[in-house]
């Protein structure tokens, strides 16, 4: 649940980013969840290799182990002078970022320039619906000074208020309730307690394939993760879901915000297109269960 004292907290960087110039709160949202998606990264690494440490079997790591790929860790990064923290993730963090590919970031080479990973011509879905959308990201916070606030806000709030996967849902669920444009392109949020009421009764479990046709921020997708994470049955390894996403911007913050709760690369497909207009009946036979508000 998010108190006072948390909202007080994520009020506090959203004025931060107000008074940087950045007004539209759809923005807002997604330059946040890049950062969110950022240090997410970092706490999967250290898990990886304190995993590695305790079982001595080779880790299965994210960033590249050269000093540019070390340097590009939110651990590495955070406590840095802020022109310096501006330009890495600028020129460095971010464009990695949008080239993610199986889990991994790219590396650099010593000119600076990013080196792609290569695609692997033996699976079936070369490009995957991540490195689609977020290949037009855009980084916009518009100076270190800035950046720097939001970095410390999001790690002051992380270490001391939302460790834990519940409370970042708790999080997103306060700052997708700031949006006052929500409704005008014909976007709407599904209440947490109707979802939740949703899922309950279908009881999806990790063999089934969920379909939301109009999928928005990915809430349904979220609550199907969580019931079957808390049924213990670890969603993040196996579920598979099917998005569809009319507004481009919006698919980006389904994919991120999945990812910021542990359900990373668990799309079979990623197309942003208008249900209504988009080849929908393909699914047809291929779904378990249809989860949506239409």
């Amino acid at each position: 649940m998010i108190t006072g004292v948390i909202k007080n907290k994520i009020d506090k960087i959203w004025t931060d980013i107000w008074a940087g110039g950045i007004t539209n709160p759809l923005t807002v949202i997604e330059q946040l969840t890049y950062l969110m998606f950022i240090r997410s990264l970092d706490e999967k690494e250290l898990e990886n290799e304190e995993f590695a440490n305790l079982t001595g079997e080779t880790a299965d790591l994210i960033f590249p182990q050269s000093e540019i790929g070390q340097a590009m860790r939110w651990s590495k990064f955070k406590d840095r002078d802020s022109r310096e923290i501006f330009d890495l993730i600028s020129q460095r963090v971010f464009p990695a970022v949008k080239k993610m590919k199986y889990g991994k970031l790219p590396d650099f080479d010593d000119r600076g320039e990013l080196i792609e990973i290569p695609d692997r011509g033996n699976e079936e879905q070369v490009q995957t619906a991540f490195s689609r959308y977020m290949d037009s990201a855009v980084f916009v916070i518009p100076n270190p000074q800035v950046l720097q606030k939001i970095i410390t806000g999001l790690d002051d709030l992380y270490e001391h208020d939302i460790a834990d996967l519940d409370m970042q849902g708790d999080l997103y669920e306060y700052m997708l309730g700031k949006l006052s444009t929500a409704g005008q392109n014909g976007q709407f949020r599904t209440p947490k307690h109707i979802r939740e009421m949703m899922v309950e009764l279908v009881a999806p479990t990790p063999d089934d394939l969920i379909c939301d046709p109009a999928c928005g921020s990915g809430g349904m997708f979220i609550q199907c993760g969580d019931f079957v994470n808390a049924a213990g049955m670890h969603a993040n390894s196996a579920m598979t879901f099917y998005e569809q996403e009319k507004v481009e911007y919006t698919a980006q913050l389904c994919l991120m915000n999945m990812a910021v709760h542990g359900l990373t690369g668990v799309f079979k497909s990623g197309d942003a297109a208008n249900t209504f207009y988009h080849d929908a009946h393909s699914l047809n036979g291929k779904c378990d269960y249809v989860m949506a508000n239409v």
